[in-house]
């Protein structure tokens, strides 16, 4: 168990730190994402057809469940908010955004081992 210095743990990272990290964990995904996405649009345009083809489905199954499950007045008001947004392009994103944060939450944390166990050593 750490020991205590002036009623916080010592070792213990702040929440400004913690804060700060998501801050910019946030930052560098908002570019990557920006940066992916800009290459398959110029480059590699075929691909994010082929993407948006496989999310074809899925966006057709959200649709479904909003005409079966939504009431009939709020059907065509929720469908029409989202028939724009919510499409194979944002899914798309989103999958994108949350794939590229994972793999860069997880590289933190494998550099972050990896220099405690050489700083152990």
């Amino acid at each position: 168990m750490n020991s205590t210095a002036g009623g916080r743990f010592s070792g213990s990272p702040t929440f400004a730190w913690l804060f700060l990290g998501k801050v910019v964990l946030l930052f560098v995904t908002i570019v990557v994402v920006w940066a992916l996405y800009a290459y398959l649009h110029v480059y590699r345009l075929d691909w994010l057809g082929w993407f948006y083809a496989q999310l074809f489905p899925v966006t057709n199954a959200l649709y479904s469940l909003i005409e079966n499950y939504f009431p009939g007045d709020m059907k065509y008001q929720v469908r029409a908010a989202i028939s724009e947004d919510l499409g194979q392009r944002s899914l798309f994103l989103l999958l994108l955004a949350a794939s590229v944060e994972l793999t860069l939450y997880t590289v933190f944390k494998l550099l972050k081992w990896i220099a405690w166990r050489t700083a152990a050593q």
